[in-house]
């Protein structure tokens, strides 16, 4: 009998002393950040590696959330943020679009930068 093996994980958390306080709304945070999470460990069906970064440029916070997993098609990249498009069979074609809805009500923006098969 063949065993299917679980992905594993490897995460890293980077976070700027100067980072480390964000006033903010921690509920719509919680909610940015699960959605982001989730969705990188979904690219990463054979494992990888979830990097999480925080710090300041000028007076801005940035936060990125990275993954090594399969990247984003060419041809989905403009409708990545577009409510119920998704790429896979899980889920509702909600996160994104809940990300950027919820980043942008805090007066921050979203971005991503992927290359397909990275």
């Amino acid at each position: 009998m063949h065993q299917q093996r679980q992905p594993s994980f490897i995460v890293q958390v980077k976070i700027q002393k100067e980072a480390l306080i964000l006033i903010s709304d921690p509920d719509i945070l919680k909610n940015i950040f699960g959605n982001l999470v989730t969705d990188a460990v979904q690219a990463m069906p054979i494992g990888g590696k979830l990097t999480i970064q925080a710090f300041k440029e000028a007076n801005d916070s940035i936060i990125t959330v990275a993954n090594t997993g399969v990247g984003i098609p060419e041809g989905v990249k403009d409708k990545l943020f577009t409510p119920l498009f998704k790429t896979k069979s899980k889920g509702q074609g909600f996160g994104l679009a809940v990300v950027k809805r919820m980043t942008e009500a805090l007066g921050g923006t979203v971005t991503f930068e992927s290359q397909e098969g990275k």
